[in-house]
């Protein structure tokens, strides 16, 4: 009971506290969104062509969709009854699912430079957010049904 404001430990504590089960699929989610940002950067760069976006406009592009999907899902999906429990997400759940986004969008990033800046071969950075993504949400379902029960 003591870190239930900071962990969710009840159904009822989920949105409220700072870290709850969805928090993993916010980090999946970064990670997401970086990587389709991220091919107008990759696909040029591996074919010698300056590339449309630089990774800092990929981050920033992700950064916004992490604010724009938080918007969607406390305004919209409250209206049309697809938010889980029906509530608003506190100021608290809402900035950490944010920075979690952005930790994975980060991860991200710097994995991409890596494989730049060493020359390695671009489908390691494919292969790594195909699988960095699937670990994820496999990790989320699983641990999203044994909060749940289902």
């Amino acid at each position: 009971m003591f870190f239930n404001e900071f962990i969710a430990e009840t159904i009822a504590e989920v949105g409220i506290s700072w870290l709850d089960i969805f928090s993993i699929g916010h980090f999946c989610f970064g990670i997401g969104v970086f990587l389709f940002f991220s091919l107008f950067y990759t696909i040029p760069k591996n074919k010698g062509h300056v590339p449309i976006f630089s990774l800092l406009l990929v981050f920033i592009l992700t950064f916004i969709v992490l604010i724009a999907w938080e918007l969607l899902e406390n305004l919209l999906f409250i209206e049309i009854g697809w938010k889980f429990e029906g509530r608003l997400d506190s100021w608290q759940n809402i900035t950490s699912d944010i920075v979690i986004g952005v930790l994975g969008a980060l991860i991200s990033w710097l994995f991409c430079h890596l494989i730049f800046t060493k020359g390695k071969n671009i489908w390691a950075y494919y292969i790594f957010g195909i699988i960095g993504f699937g670990i994820w949400l496999g990790v989320f379902i699983i641990v999203r049904a044994i909060f749940l029960g289902y």
